[in-house]
This record gives structure tokens, sequence and C-alpha cells, in this order.
């Protein structure tokens, strides 16, 4: 049932039970008094007292519930509204055009004169708004001549960012169109060999342009271009301009030849921003008069190594005449490499003596001015030191020459100068702009062509620093030297580094090295000389400039018996460090750091020139670049200079140092003993051929060695220091055993006469290694489930450990029971007790979650998440019956396969589960029906199954009424903003499924709806027993009902009295404390704003009956003897529907005529009312 339908209902029953009350008010109306007369529209209406309403009673619903439903109001009213909604009813926009002027054509003429380009143009503007118009000419580069529209002047304004505008005003409101005659000019811009000038010009769709240039055969060039022609024969009328009645024709007609002098050119360039006109003039110039030249020059010169280059910019300034040709001197030991312009087209030299002359063709002649550039250079040979002289490039035929002259020597040369006549050095900061931005060693002025200049150049010898780190580590089979040498480079680069090395070393390594502050050099080739091998050589393929580091590592073999064994004798080792060598070193400092590994005893029995520095200074600012030392620790560091220097070591073999620690593990099990000795032992310093092992006899016997690269023999004859009952194992290998190693074995010892029940007792055996510097050790109990083991209080030698935390490095037991741990002489005996086990469930469900969704298609959707233990391999689920399996179940969110057996049941496969390691099943299936009764999915193998909960999801139009089964709600009842109880879950489901799943991101993906309820349970039962059975309606019949329920009652006590009602509430009240103990769900349900809302109705009923009816009767006097009159005088009574008359009759009953004998005077109203025959009173109690 929806809720609009539900509404209706409720509304046509109050309207029901109001209806008589209403009728009974208009019976005791006054006569109404006759409508107002109507005023005028602007003072304010009268409030109405009355207005007629007309229901139509017998067809009330099908009027009102129908699809055009009416309303029936008075004609008086009806205008009123219709008149209104006329005034308020807007007026329709009207549509205006998009633009209010459009310019849609320019025929534009272009005449070129001396300076300038004039535009006479006719420009055609169609106007479509009314009102003041501005059309935008553009125009801001030009200047504008004359302006007319109809031979009257046009108003022209101008635009703050430059252009202008045609202001117009227009009347009425149709389009019109206009001819704007328009003349504008703009200077030309003129460079070598070209002419341009360019136009912000009007633009419009159709643009037509007619350009004149008064020279023949001139080439007209115009951008954009759509279409252009060149007028050959046929032009324009001269003296006079376009017609505008010519523009209309297809071809524009040409009236004369044009003259001979003139280039006309016709061109359609469109709505273009910009129109660029360019051609190429013909050459103009003084006849019969020379040109007038003078030159400034710029010229650059660079001195580099081997070679000598110049740059030499002249700019002409060109009056009286042209100038088609330019001649150039300059020295013939140079040779020229470029001449260059844009308006050179050939160059060509010849030479004369000393000299050679450069001619230079021109593309066009020269007016006003001319720039070529020309490049001179020159190649020396490799001498130290060499006169430049600096080529002088002189203009040829000019009035006057004169410029700047800079120079820039490379770096790693020194010039002087040698000769300066005819110059001016000036400061770098005079130089022009272009000049100042390169850094120059000399600049000068010279104010006419004959300038000598010459400098003195020498090659720059390097200055180089060298701070260098030497790491010297003595092995004892060889020497190792590394060198790291940071080298500090100025004034000039090098590309060859010398260094001296101690004889005989081998050469490993030479490279570049990244360094604090320095870059790796870039290393070519290596390779020693002279006869001793000392001298290495070192090719970069990089010049080495600034601050550069180099890497260097030396080998060298050691025949020192004594360093190879500790024979208690030292040796005496010469250490040399390598040196940097060069002519131009200046300063090199270094540090020495010597490094031995933990075998060697190295100290210094001589040093000389040498400074004792600790390790942190010889360190300082060279840890990036320094190779790692492995197995080697840094004993002694020194520091030194470019001085003497002399260190001989004394090196000595140390004696082994050997450690063990042993781990004993003792596994008791049913009759039988299982030990794990590991003997984990660390030589230090030297090596050592063999270790002893004293073990008890019977061990030895049963021991087996689980090491294969050791051997086990026992020592014959045995030692002087054995234990009677023990055997000496010497423990060797393939080599000398050094550093850290391991050593197992394993054995076993039955356990006779252990029964269960009954009590052994046995010892530890005690494994002692002999012959080392510190031996201690560990014992770890483990046992079997049915043994129990226990100790002495105080063992002798032994110390209570924890096993999982205070286990030896390396060392892990998982199982154990007990630990121990000795340093000295230790014995322990170990009582073992059996036991018998008892058999537990193989499965255990620790925690559940299931999730279950009722739909309104009848059918439920589950999802059951259960954290389990399982020792089976295979897990038994039964589903409920007419289940179907939506997925495949998951275990820790990874999906297995479901195997089918027989009566609902399925088996799923658990590969890697195990009674530790606890896991989580996802199960989804659905199930078809109405959801009353929710079966759950069970594990037929009975497994130990703790705490479930249920979260039940039914549709928000649903409301529960009853629940059956053993579950536990895990809700409260909380009251909505609409005044409705609602469930509220103390925990929610997403907190329930991580207080499953555990940090396991596997059940989001499971969609819900509706209104939840959770249950729990604890060790649920199986089917039917433990289901949960759930009784629900649809929540608006619910309120239906309870509000039909709660106003029928209440219009039934109406005519009761006071006491009758007490008791009917009473009741009510009762009812509901009872229906909270015995159904407490549904009582939640039914105490809502609903019930409040019917208990509200009855209130207000009472009430108006008692004003309307009781209270009335009770004050007005009754005649003897006259029954109640149908009507009264003067009272217009309206006319009573039958359905509403009849519903009066059955509530109001008419009173039966009274008898004289029972009827009592007005004045006796206060005495006891009468009474029937019964003895109760008649009337019923009094209200008031």
């Amino acid at each position: 049932m929806n809720r609009p339908g539900l509404r209706s209902s409720l509304l046509a029953c109050l309207a029901g039970s109001l209806l008589p009350c209403l009728s009974n008010s208009l019976w005791a109306q006054e006569p109404a008094a006759a409508p107002p007369e109507p005023k005028q529209a602007d003072t304010p209406a009268e409030a109405i007292r009355e207005l007629t309403i007309y229901i139509p009673y017998e067809k009330l619903r099908k009027v009102f519930e129908k699809e055009g439903r009416g309303v029936f109001l008075p004609y008086e009213k009806f205008r009123q509204l219709w008149d209104a909604a006329r005034e308020k009813t807007a007026p329709q926009a009207e549509h205006e055009p998009p633009a209010p002027a459009v310019i849609t054509e320019v025929d534009s003429e272009a005449i070129a004169a001396k300076d300038v380009v004039r535009v006479a143009a006719k420009v055609k503007v169609d106007l479509l708004r009314e009102g003041w118009l501005k059309v935008p000419l553009r125009l801001s580069d030009a200047a504008i001549t004359k302006s007319a529209i109809a031979d009257q002047p046009a108003r022209i304004i101008a635009d703050a960012g430059g252009g202008y505008y045609l202001l117009l005003e227009k009347k009425g409101k149709q389009p019109e169109s206009i001819t704007l005659d328009l003349e504008y000019a703009k200077a030309i811009t003129r460079q070598p060999g070209q002419n341009s000038v360019v136009f912000q010009a009007p633009q419009a769709p159709v643009s037509r342009w007619r350009v004149r240039i008064p020279e023949p055969g001139v080439k007209v060039e115009l951008s954009p271009l759509i279409a252009a022609t060149e007028v050959p024969g046929a032009g324009a009328p001269q003296g006079g301009e376009a017609k505008p009645a010519e523009k209309n024709v297809e071809e524009p007609k040409v009236a004369e030849k044009p003259p001979a002098e003139e280039t006309v050119v016709l061109a359609f360039v469109g709505a273009a921003p910009t129109v660029r006109i360019q051609w190429t003039p013909k050459a103009e110039g003084a006849t019969g008069l020379e040109a007038l030249v003078s030159v400034a020059a710029e010229q650059e010169v660079w001195i580099n190594e081997g070679v000598t280059r110049s740059r030499a910019q002249l700019a002409y300034t060109i009056s009286r005449a042209e100038l088609g040709q330019l001649a150039i001197e300059a020295p013939a030991d140079y040779k020229v490499t470029n001449v260059f312009d844009a308006n050179v087209r050939q160059w060509s030299v010849e030479q004369a003596d000393k000299l050679q002359k450069i001619n230079v063709q021109l593309f066009e002649p020269a007016k006003a001015g001319q720039s070529v550039v020309v490049e001179l250079e020159k190649f020396a040979g490799e001498e130290p030191q060499r006169t430049v002289a600096v080529p002088v490039v002189k203009a040829i035929g000019v009035g006057r020459q004169q410029g700047l002259v800079v120079v820039q020597a490379a770096e790693g040369l020194r010039a002087e100068v040698a000769n300066a006549a005819g110059l001016l050095q000036i400061d770098a900061s005079e130089l022009p702009e272009t000049l100042r931005r390169t850094a120059w060693n000399f600049a000068y002025r010279y104010a006419a062509a004959g300038y000598q200049l010459a400098f003195d150049v020498e090659k720059v010898q390097p200055r180089i620093r060298v701070d260098s780190l030497v790491e010297f580590t003595v092995r004892p089979e060889r020497a190792e030297l590394g060198l790291l040498a940071i080298y500090d480079i100025q004034r000039a680069g090098v590309f060859q580094l010398e260094l001296d090395v101690p004889a005989g070393y081998q050469v490993r390594q030479v490279e570049g090295r990244p360094a604090p502050g320095a870059e790796p050099v870039q290393v070519d080739t290596h390779h020693l000389e002279r006869e001793n091998k000392t001298r290495l050589v070192v090719n970069l393929g990089r010049k080495a400039m600034g601050k550069v580091a180099l890497g260097v590592q030396l080998q060298k073999d050691l025949q020192e018996p004594d360093l190879l064994g500790p024979t208690g004798k030292a040796v005496t080792m010469p250490v040399e460090v390598p040196r940097p060598v060069s002519t131009n070193l200046e300063r090199a400092t270094g540090r020495l750091i010597v490094y031995a590994p933990e075998s060697l005893r190295v100290n210094p029995a001589t040093s000389d020139g040498l400074r004792a520095i600790s390790f942190e200074e010889a360190l300082a600012g060279m840890e990036a670049g320094r190779q790692a030392q492995d197995a080697a620790r840094p004993v002694l560091a020194f520091a030194f200079t470019q001085e003497p220097m002399k260190l001989e070591l004394a090196a000595e073999r140390r004696k082994p140092q050997v450690t063990v620690g042993q781990l004993l593990v003792a596994r008791v099990d049913e009759g039988v003993v299982k030990y794990e000795a590991t003997f984990f032992y660390s030589v230090l310093y030297s090596g050592v051929k063999s270790l002893r092992l004293d073990l008890p006899a019977e061990v030895a016997s049963a021991a087996h060695n689980m090491t294969p690269a050791i051997r086990e023999k026992t020592i014959e004859p045995p030692p002087a220091d054995l234990a009677k009952g023990y055997v000496a194992w010497s423990l060797s290998g393939e080599t000398e055993r050094i550093g850290d190693g391991s050593i197992r074995f394993v054995w076993e010892k039955k356990l006779d006469g252990l029964d269960v029940g009954s009590q052994l007792e046995f010892d530890v055996p005690v494994l002692v290694p002999r012959g080392v510097d510190r031996a201690w050790g560990q014992i770890v109990l483990t046992k079997a489930e049915t043994v129990d083991l226990q100790t002495p209080d105080e063992p002798k030698g032994l110390r209570p450990i924890d096993p999982q935390h205070d286990l030896m490095p390396g060392a892990s037991v998982s199982d154990a029971a007990r630990a121990f741990e000795f340093h000295d002489d230790w014995a322990l005996a170990v009582t073992a007790t059996r036991y018998q086990l008892e058999e537990i469930k193989h499965t255990s469900v620790e925690r559940a979650v299931v999730r279950a969704v009722v739909t309104r298609g009848k059918n439920v959707k589950f999802q059951a998440l259960f954290r389990m233990r399982s020792v089976r391999q295979r897990l038994v689920v039964q589903l409920p019956q007419g289940s179907t399996v939506d997925m495949e179940p998951r275990i820790d969110g990874r999906p297995t396969t479901l195997e089918q057996g027989q009566d609902r049941q399925y088996f799923i496969p658990l590969v890697e589960s195990g009674a530790e390691k606890p896991f989580v099943l996802e199960l989804r299936y659905t199930v078809q029906g109405d959801g009353r009764t929710l079966e759950l999915a069970e594990f037929p193998l009975e497994p130990a199954v703790q705490k479930v909960y249920l979260c039940v999801y039914l549709p928000e139009e649903w409301a529960i009424l009853e629940r059956k089964g053993p579950w536990t709600e895990e809700f409260r009842w909380r009251l909505d903003d609409n005044f409705t109880w609602k469930p509220a879950s103390r925990l929610s489901d997403q907190e329930l499924v991580a207080w499953v799943c555990e940090r396991l991101d596997v059940a989001d993906s499971f969609p819900t709806d509706g209104r939840c309820y959770v249950f729990s349970t604890l060790s649920p039962l199986p089917p039917p027993a433990g289901d949960l059975q759930l009784r629900w309606i649809e929540e608006d019949w619910l309120n239906a009902i309870v509000f039909a329920a709660v106003v029928l009652l209440g219009i039934f006590l109406i005519p009761a009295g006071a006491g009758v009602r007490g008791l009917a509430l009473g009741a009510l009240v009762i009812a509901a404390v009872a229906l909270g103990v015995f159904y407490p769900i549904l009582a939640w349900q039914m105490l809502d704003g609903v019930l409040a809302a019917g208990l509200l109705v009855v209130l207000v009923l009472w009430i108006l009956v008692y004003f309307l009816w009781t209270r009335r009767r009770n004050s007005e006097p009754e005649l003897p003897g006259e029954p109640w009159p149908d009507e009264w005088p003067g009272l217009v009574t309206p006319a009573v529907p039958p359905v509403a008359a009849e519903a009066q009759a059955a509530i109001w009953p008419s009173p039966a005529p009274s008898t004289p004998e029972t009827e009592k005077p007005p004045e006796s109203r206060g005495e006891e009312p009468p009474r029937d025959e019964s003895g109760r009173q008649q009337g019923g109690q009094d209200h008031a």
C-alpha cells in the first residue's frame, strides 16, 4: 500500500469524525449577514467572515482523485485571479541583432609618394540598431586626412588604445546603409633595397586594394594575399577616383592605359587584421657627382694558441650619390675567410705586395648606408713566444674611417703591448653595449685607419698545488697503496700528470675520482717510465684546469713467512708513498693512513719527516673519493710535506683466539631423546688447523657429523687431561679454520620404561671443547605434547634463561620448553613424565559475522565471515535449503575451489591451514524466500563455535514485530527527528567485520540496503532450533492500524462518561506495559509519533464535543414536555448530506420524549439527574 493512498484514507477518516461536530457548529451560528458591498481596488478588502463552498459529497473520491481534478470557486473570485495573472504577464523581449553595425565592403586605393603612402577608401557600413553607434575603423598607426558621409564631415573619435571610431546616430528600427569616404596616410619604411608600409585598415569580408607605385616595372608584394593581378596596359582613369557605381560590375574596367611611369596592382586581401605593401624601388642618386662616404669600424681580435682571428664590421655612411661596390684593404699575411651582408652579392681578393684588396659587389647600390663584415685569420707555429700584429682593415675610397679595436687573449696566453701607434686606449665601460658583453683584455679607439698595434704573446705556465691522501694496507700476503690526489691547477691547463711511485709495485688502476670541490680528470692512457719503472705518466683526454682529482691503486706481493703464521717474530717493512712531480709544482702536501687486519700487530719502527695525526684529521675532506677498506682497520695516521720522509713498520702475526659457543637441544619424545649439538666457533687473528672436542663414549658411538666440510678423528693416544669415560675428537677441514663457523652433531638415546603415567630420570650429556680461549653454551629442552619435563630447582653450573628471547645469535628453537646457560662445568638431570592425550575438536570458529540482506524480490543475500582454525585438510559446510552459491569461497581474501557433495554439503580444501595459524573464511550465497526464517550455514562435523553476530537488513518501509529464536538483540531504540523509534546497533556491521578480519581487507565489496538489526548468540544450535524467526509488517499499515484503532476507540468513548474514559485509558496503559514485557519490539514500533497523533486527535474530539454539545446542554434549560426542536426560528440550516446525517444519528441518537413524571423544572437543575428503572443516571455523567 503506497503512502499517498494511506494519507488520503486517514484524511477521509478524520473528516468523517469531525463532520458531525462541524454540523452542530453550523446549526448554532447566527444567520449569515448580507455580503458587503465591493470596495475600490486601492482600499484593503475586509476579512471574509463566511464563504459558501460546494462539496460534491456523493462522488467525493471520484472527483478529487481522478486526473485533471477541479476546484470550484465563484466567478468574481475567478475574474479577480484572471486579471491579476494578465497584469503580471511580461511582454516578450524583442530580438536584437548581434552587432549594432557591420562594415560590409571596403574599396581602397593606395598611391606611393616620396615619403608616404596615401590611401583613399570607400567604406560601406550597414547600421542595424537604433541610437548612437560606434563603428571601429582601427588605423591606430595612420593619420586620417579626410572623412565624409554624403559630402558631409563624419564624426571620428579616437580610442584610448590608439585607434579610431566612426560615431553615428541612427533613427528608426529599419536597417540602413551608408558610405564613408576616408583618406589616410602613413610614412614609408625604407630598408636597403626594399620599401614597405603596414596599415591596420578597417576590416571587411570584401576588401579590394588598388596599389599605384610611381615607377615602372616595380615588383609589388601584398600580404595577406588572396588574389592579385598587375595591370599591364589598362588602369583607372588618371586624375580621378573610381566611381561607386563601378564597384558593382563583375570585372572592373579600365578606361585608359596607365602612364608608363607607374606600376598598378589590383588585390583582394579579405578581413585581414593588417595589410602590408612592400616593393623594391629603382635606384636614384645625384647624377654626375661622386658619393661622400665615411666609415665607422668595430674590429674584434682573438689571439689563441697557434691562430689569430679578426672580425671587422664596417658601417658606411653614404651621401650625395649611390655606391654600387666597395673596396677594402687588408694585410697580405692574413687570409680573408668571409665577407658578408644581406646586400652583398659577391666578393673577390686581389694581391698587391704586402696588402690585399677585397672587391665587394652589392645587389642594390647603397644610397644612405651600408654595412659589411670582414673576417680574417692567421695561423702561427707552436713557439712559446711570438709577436702578433693586429691586422688593419681599411676601407678604400672613403673620406674618413674611425673606429674601435678590441683584443682578447685566450686562457693560457699572456699578451703584452709591443707597439701601439695612432691608438688611444680606453676603458671597457666606454665600449658600446654589443662589445661590453665580452671580457676584452685591451680596447682602443682610433681616428684614422693608419694605426699600428702589435703584442708579444707567450704561453702561461701552470701553477700546480697538490693535496693527497695515501692509504697503505698491509696484509699477510701483499701490500696495497691507494692514492687520491687533488690537483689545484691555475693560470693554464695541462694534458699530462706525472707521479713517482715506489719500485716493485704494480699499477692496478688509474682513474679520475670525484672529490669534494673537485671534478674527476678524464684519463686517456697511462704508462711507467725509467729503468726501474718508478715514473707514472698519465695522459689526459681533456685539459685539466681548476680542481681535479686522480686516483691510483698499486699492489705488491709479500714473501714473509713470519706474517703467514704466528711465529712470534716481527717483520720490518719500509713504506714509500707515491708523490706528484712537475716542473710547475708549487706545493705538495699529503696524509698517510696505515691499515692492517686484526691478525697483524703493526707498530712504527722509524718515522722521519712525518707528523702523527688523528684518523678524523687524516680523512678531512677526502671521505667521498677514497676506496672502501674491507677486513682492515686503520692503525696509524701521519701528515707529510714535500720534504723527504722515511717510514718503517714492524708487523707481527698475532696468535689465534678461539671462542666456542655450544647450543645443545634435547627433544624428549615418547620413548626417545633426540639430541642436537651445534658448536659456533670464532677464530680471530690467525687460523687453526683443528679443534678438540671431548664427549662421552656412548655419545661418540652414536653421534653423526652433519657438517660436510668438517672431519672428525679420534685422537690417539688419548690426551693426558681426558676425563674418564670420554673420547677426544679432532675436528679439522681442508684448510685452516679462521673467522666464524659452525659444526653440528645429532644423536638419539632411547628411554626405556617411560609408560603412560610413569616417570623417568636421565642425565643430559656434557660435551666439552678443549684448547679454546673461551667456551660457553646453552641447553634447550623441548618435549612432545604427551610428555612433561621437570628439572632441579638449582642445577649445577646452569642459569635459567628465556628460550624465546635469550638464545645466542643465530639460534632459534620454536617449541622450546626450558633453557639454561653455562660458562663452566655443569650437570643437569631431567625427569620426564608421560601422559595420555584426549582428542579434541579439529575445527574451531573463534569469531563469526553473518550479514543477511532481505530484498523485496523474495530472496535473502548472505555473507558469512568466520575466523577459525582447523587441522583438517577439507572443511565441510552445509548451506540452507534452497540456497545458491553467489561466488567462490575466499580464505584470507584469496579465492579457493568449492567441491559439492550430497545433501547440500560442500567441501572447501584447506591447503595452508594449521592449528596455530587462524584464517578467515568468507561465504556468499542466496536463499530464496521472504526472510521470515533465517537459517545460517553450519559445519556438520560439530566444530567449537564461539560468539556469532547476525546483521539483518530489512527494507526501510518494513517494521519488525517479533523475534523468535536463541538470539540476543544487540541494538537499542532511539527516537529520530520524526518522533519514530529506530534501532541503533551497539556495534556497526563494519566494526564487526573488522573484528573478524583483523587487518584483512576481504569484505568491502558486499552491498547492503535497508535498516540493520544486529543479533548475537553464543555457540548457536543447529537448525531448525538455532534459526532466527522474524515477523514484520509494512510500516504504513502498522501506522494506519494504530492510528485508526486509537481514533475509533476515542470516538466510541465520546458518549461515555469521564470514569469510563479513565478506565479505558488505564486499560490502554496496562496493555502497553504488557506489550512491552511480552512483545518488546512491537511495543517500540507502536509507541511513536503516530500513536501520539492519534491520541491528540482523540483529545481534540473530546474537547470539541465538550464545548459544542455537553456544556451547552447543561447550561440551557429544557422545557418540560418539549422535544428538541428540529429547527430554530431565524437559523439558516445548511443542507446536511445523507452520509453525515447517518453518522450523526449513529453517534448522537435522538432523545426519547420525556414524561411529566421524569421532567423537572429549570430551577431544579442542580438536583440529582433522573435515573432509569435500573437506577443508572440518564444522559451520562456531567461533563462539566
